[in-house]
């Protein structure tokens, strides 16, 4: 059925194609490269630009700090004990999406209004961990990175900006 070439040369030449063709496609070829790797020039640059759509993933290659600042939803059970609450009752959307409107509310004087909201959010709630939630907090936590991803999830500083006490409702 199909002839099995053991030389690419003759599949090439049989093929068709000219030797203006081949220069093409090889100098196409070498200006995709070229494209490519252009951007790692950038990283012996005094102030490196990143630039659409080459870029030199400044995100991966960056130096970060040693700390981080978070902003998130912490609530207490009626028995003191503290759960941190999830992102998706101060808004819909991605986790990412939320914690930045999260610390967009905080920078902005909004904490109050977020905390309300969101305590609003857990009083509904009749089952499971939010039906004993009794006092809601917006935080911004500052967690050493290198030891919180070693499991050492405690914060070395917390910041609470809004507090809001429910209501106990009589059953």
């Amino acid at each position: 059925m199909f002839e099995v070439h053991k030389n690419h040369l003759s599949v090439a030449r049989e093929s068709g194609l000219s030797n203006q063709g081949k220069w093409l496609a090889g100098g196409f070829s070498l200006a995709m490269i070229g494209a490519v790797l252009w951007p790692l020039v950038e990283n012996w640059r005094e102030k490196p630009q990143d630039n659409f759509p080459l870029s030199y993933y400044p995100m991966f290659s960056a130096k970060r700090s040693k700390k981080a600042k978070v902003s998130y939803l912490v609530g207490y059970d009626s028995q003191g004990q503290r759960h941190i609450l999830s992102y998706k009752l101060a808004g819909s959307g991605g986790m990412n999406q939320v914690r930045r409107q999260i610390r967009f509310l905080v920078k902005h004087g909004y904490a109050e209004k977020l905390c309300h909201d969101v305590a609003e959010r857990v009083a509904q709630q009749q089952t499971g961990i939010l039906a004993d939630i009794v006092r809601v907090q917006v935080v911004t936590g500052t967690y050493r990175l290198d030891t919180y991803f070693h499991g050492d999830r405690q914060p070395l500083s917390e910041q609470v900006h809004a507090e809001y006490i429910l209501e106990e409702t009589a059953s």
